[in-house]
Order: C-alpha cells, then sequence, then structure tokens
C-alpha cells in the first residue's frame, strides 16, 4: 500500500484540513452572525491557511506545481475575498451575499480537494481525469446548487419549520403566549 502521509508537511496538511472540514461544516450548519459563527469562522480560516500553506510544499502527486496547487491558488483567492468582505463591510449594500458566496466556495472547495486527495490513490493513474476530478466537479456542481437554492430548500424543507410555524401562531399577551 502506498503511504498517505510522505512527509511532516503532509502531516500538517491533513491534520489542518481534517480542523478545516470539522469547524467549516460547523459554521456553515450553524446560525450566522453569532459569536459562535464568528470564534469558529477564524478557527476554519486559520487551518485553511495552513492546508494552502502547507500544500505548496507537497508535490508528490505529480512532482511539480500541478492541479491541486491551482486549486490552493483559488482556495486563497476565495478565502481571503470571504474574509475580506466581512472584514471590511464593503461593497456596503451586498457584502454579506458575497461574504456568504465566497466562503461557501472555500468549504465547497476544500471538500472537493478532500476527494480529489481521497481517490487518486484508489484508481490507476489513467482513470485520474473521469473518477477524481469527475467527483470534484460533482462536488462543485452540488455546492454552487446548494449555494443559489439552499436558503430556500431549507425553508421549507428544514427541520426547525414546523415549530416556527407553530411559534407564528401564537399570540403574546401579557407576557403569556395565547392560541
Amino acid at each position: 500500500m502506498e503511504r498517505i502521509l510522505h512527509t511532516p508537511v503532509s502531516g500538517l496538511h491533513v491534520t489542518a484540513a481534517l480542523l478545516a472540514v470539522f469547524f467549516g461544516t460547523t459554521v456553515v450548519l450553524l446560525p450566522k452572525g453569532t459569536r459562535r459563527h464568528r470564534q469558529l469562522g477564524y478557527a476554519y480560516v486559520a487551518s485553511m491557511l495552513v492546508v494552502n500553506g502547507t500544500a505548496f510544499g507537497i508535490y508528490e502527486l505529480f512532482g511539480h506545481f500541478g492541479v491541486v496547487h491551482w486549486g490552493a491558488v483559488m482556495s486563497l483567492l476565495t478565502l481571503t475575498g470571504g474574509m475580506g468582505m466581512a472584514i471590511l463591510k464593503q461593497p456596503a449594500k451586498n457584502w454579506r451575499f458575497w461574504h456568504e458566496a465566497l466562503m461557501g466556495w472555500s468549504v465547497t472547495g476544500l471538500y472537493a480537494a478532500g476527494l480529489v486527495e481521497s481517490t487518486y490513490r484508489m484508481f490507476p493513474a489513467h482513470y485520474f481525469w473521469w473518477v477524481t476530478m469527475g467527483l470534484s466537479a460533482i462536488t462543485f456542481l452540488t455546492g454552487g446548487f446548494l449555494l443559489r437554492y439552499g436558503r430556500q430548500i431549507y425553508a421549507r424543507f428544514g427541520p426547525f419549520r414546523r415549530v416556527e410555524a407553530v411559534v407564528s401562531q401564537k399570540k403574546i399577551e401579557n407576557g403569556r403566549l395565547k392560541r
């Protein structure tokens, strides 16, 4: 079996990537704009900076700067763009939209990179583009669909829909809920 971790840099890269998956997924699922969102978001960004930084020191796949490294460049662009929107609050009218979109693409890219890393060792080299990059493309298509339509789907089928509907039917009178 082929070794998965070639160098200490690879070990740091995988550890940071697993942390980024945890923090990124948690941030996506929790309510936005809260203190917890910001704290976990900063943890995600820190772990992604380590993932991207170490990616430029790993060359075992192709032996030179390759498609994986271009993925790290795109990851850095979405990460810095998304955080820049949140920190600078610019453009003022729709910085939240761009923050959510760019950070959403950052997490989607992380998932796609995880699939690439997990599958390229499983198949012969001539299947790389079909299997590995095909799964990555499916991940990006799914991520794009969820980034575009996720709120509507969640609002309609989400787990709290029924509870919110029941609460909205009640009225508050004298500090008590009345039906």
